[in-house]
């Protein structure tokens, strides 16, 4: 295949894409005439070129839809059921054609009948009976009732509904295939040249690489870039590997209407979030667990319009699609306001099935119970439908997401809806990790479930660790903290050496679960390449990946949802987290990065606007009229440095050695600033006890481990005299 025809495919089905969006929004507001103007554009730009291409039954087609469409703009045809149902067989015509083609080069096998009855269906819709739209052996089987119902009507009655099914089925090939245009990836210009520029950089310090000698002076400085153009190449290439939600959540709503039409539904779809990012690989991975759980809120959560009628309800359901990113995740929520999962009725379903057993049943709680509609051959459905029924969706739904490191939550209340939440990871070939060690073994724990590292002295173990049977709990700013010692979990040998030294615990969430990880040592955060698990640790469910750390040795990745769940730790809210939670941020406390500038000086940063921690080497700070810049990623970053940091450590390198410096990147919307720092020394959750303590600097003071310490929101201000243009 020529390059021309596989710039013309992709074009094609990326506007067929946009065809099928505007067809179900015409339906929606069908005085639009811009929609119908975008219609006929793709199906024009379609016809225009095959003409040029040579692929004959692609033209013919295109051109009854043309036909059609051109009546319609003209005003001689209105938007009705019918005709949006006979544009969509249309655009499923194309798509299958230009499939085709990509397959196989050519456009069929038989000569110019295959599409005979889908354009007679197109000619009845215009009102037309054209000999030569419609061929003479296809004129018995266009019968006009009420001067508008399609060609295929009669077939329609004779076998139940089945041309409805099958426009469901073509509508759900349609989310999960994408179009046929998965292979093509669009990426900003601007992406490509920093990529190109950075490949650049990272030559000539490769080159600088092989030519010194690792004891000359310079070697840690070029160790130093290298690590930094790294970073920087990877996060450029994630960049443009990321897609907007958008592009999978417009092929939604044709699957919506149809599965509704064919389940006696009256559903709308509603959007947000589309802007979020995601990357390629893992927007194709969640299209199938998508289109199960679209199809599930449908058939078994949105009720039929008299029962919503019944019960005070609007006869129209809705079904809504959010996705925001959270933790380093992408969370993607599917949300329906019909009568929500029946408790019992999944409790019976599983007791019938022998899923469970009387006491296992009998000991759950209500979450627990939702969590089995997971399990394979589940299903509250009385008979076997074209939709559902066999027990095969939801069980696939959370296989699919944990097979790409996410998780899948539920919750459900009885009249109220449902709401499905699959969490997946933003990227899937580089994680942000830290490394720990237990037993003389290496683990790695994604950076997106932690929350803080707490040290645990033997001295003041009874004191901070309650024992309640056998569960260990840690008292953490008055709270009590699940304990989970990871050797104890994973069966792990530990010496007596190790036993008796201190504690290390890394405090991780996931699933609304909080507990502490309790390890031997927590080790430098790296930044790990996830490798594929073997069958045998696969199957053991702690670990979602393995990897190979910078010294060589092999880490195992945990699954913190899957240690929770095996460890027994449930979710718990108690009253005083639900009132912080409708508390005003100062009240409640805000979380804040405590660094030291000057000595004996401590100041705050609100963490939001912190972006990235850097470690780097006085050398590659320079100067502009007196102004400290450092060179990062393409731009040049203002240095603020109220400590005089920088003028210490230049005395330092004047003297032969190469001083590092640590910078806090901050970021507040397109505005980036480098703030120097002497160290970081924690991240805490405070509030502000005094306002203007410090004249009229409208400065606020906080009282952090016994100590005052200034939070600084001058750059949340974006002042000019400390941030520049990202």
């Amino acid at each position: 295949m020529d390059d021309l025809t596989k710039e013309f495919l992709a074009e094609s089905q990326e506007g067929l894409d946009r065809m099928e969006r505007c067809l179900t929004d015409l339906e929606l507001r069908p005085d639009d005439t811009r929609l119908v103007d975008e219609i006929f554009r793709a199906v024009h730009t379609i016809k225009g070129t095959t003409g040029f291409l040579g692929f004959a039954r692609l033209e013919r087609l295109a051109h009854a839809g043309e036909h059609l469409l051109g009546s319609l703009r003209e005003g001689r045809l209105s938007v009705t059921s019918d005709l949006i149902s006979g544009l969509l067989n249309l655009l499923d015509g194309l798509r299958a054609i230009l499939g085709l083609i990509e397959q196989t080069g050519v456009e069929g096998t038989r000569s110019g009948d295959e599409d005979g009855e889908l354009i007679a269906e197109l000619a009845l819709l215009n009102g037309a009976m054209a000999p030569e739209t419609i061929g003479p052996e296809l004129l018995h089987t266009v019968v006009d009732i009420d001067g508008g119902v399609h060609a295929r009507k009669t077939a329609e009655d004779s076998k139940g509904g089945e041309a409805s099914r099958v426009a469901s089925s073509a509508a759900e090939n349609s989310v999960r295939n994408g179009g046929g245009n998965d292979k093509t990836l669009r990426i900003d210009v601007d992406v490509l040249n920093r990529m190109m520029n950075l490949v650049g950089e990272l030559v000539l310090t490769r080159n600088q690489l092989l030519q010194s000698d690792k004891t000359a002076g310079n070697f840690p400085e070029l160790a130093q870039r290298l690590d930094s153009i790294t970073a920087d190449l990877r996060e450029t290439v994630m960049q443009a590997r990321m897609q907007p939600m958008g592009n999978l959540f417009g092929r939604f709503p044709r699957m919506v209407r149809d599965l509704a039409r064919t389940c006696g539904r009256n559903v709308r779809i509603e959007f947000s979030g589309q802007e979020t990012g995601l990357d390629k690989s893992l927007l194709e991975a969640i299209k199938d667990p998508l289109t199960h759980a679209v199809r599930n809120a449908i058939d078994h959560g949105i009720e039929a319009p008299a029962d919503r009628v019944l019960a005070g309800k609007p006869a129209e359901g809705c079904v809504r699609l959010k996705a925001f990113q959270q933790s380093g995740s992408v969370v993607v929520e599917v949300c329906d306001d019909g009568g929500g999962i029946p408790i019992e009725r999944v409790r019976e379903k599983a007791l019938e099935r022998n899923l469970v057993t009387t006491e296992q049943a009998a000991g759950m709680s209500e979450r627990e119970i939702l969590q089995l509609i997971f399990l394979p051959g589940f299903s509250t459905a009385a008979a076997v439908t074209t939709v559902s029924g066999r027990g095969v969706g939801m069980d696939v739904v959370r296989a699919n997401v944990e097979k790409v490191g996410g998780s899948v939550e539920i919750e459900s209340g009885r009249g109220e809806g449902t709401t499905l939440r699959l969490r997946v990871p933003l990227t899937l070939a580089i994680v942000p990790s830290l490394i720990v060690r237990s037993a003389e073994q290496y683990f790695a724990l994604p950076q997106n479930a932690l929350v803080e590292l707490v040290a645990v002295p033997q001295k003041d173990f009874h004191a901070l660790v309650k024992q309640i049977g056998s569960a260990e709990l840690y008292c953490l700013r008055e709270r009590l903290l699940p304990m989970v010692r990871l050797d104890r979990l994973l069966g792990l040998e530990v010496t007596p050496s190790e036993a008796s030294n201190n504690l290390s615990m890394a405090v991780l969430e996931a699933d609304g679960c909080r507990y502490g990880l309790v390890v031997d040592e927590l080790m430098s955060p790296e930044e790990i390449v996830v490798k594929p698990l073997s069958l045998v640790l696969r199957e053991k469910g702690l670990f979602s990946g393995a990897t190979v750390l910078g010294n060589g040795t092999l880490a195992l990745i945990l699954d913190v949802a899957a240690i929770a769940a095996r460890a027994g730790v449930r979710p718990v809210e108690d009253e005083s987290s639900k009132l912080d939670r409708d508390k005003p941020a100062m009240q409640a406390g805000e979380p804040f990065l405590i660094f030291e500038d000057r000595l004996q000086e401590q100041r705050a940063l609100p963490l939001d606007v912190v972006e990235r921690i850097e470690s780097v080497t006085v050398d590659r700070i320079e100067y502009v009229e007196g102004q400290p810049l450092l060179q990062y990623r393409g731009i040049l970053l203002p240095m603020k440095d109220d400590g005089g940091v920088l003028a210490e450590m230049e005395v330092s390198r004047q003297r032969g050695d190469h001083p590092t410096i640590t910078v806090l990147i901050c970021r507040k919307r397109d505005q980036r600033a480098g703030i120097v720092a002497r160290q970081v020394l924690d991240v805490v959750t405070t509030r502000a006890l005094e306002r203007n303590a410090s004249g009229n600097t409208g400065a606020e003071i906080a009282v952090i481990h016994e100590r005052l310490v200034r939070i600084d929101r001058s750059f949340e201000t974006t002042s000019p005299d400390c941030v520049g243009a990202a």
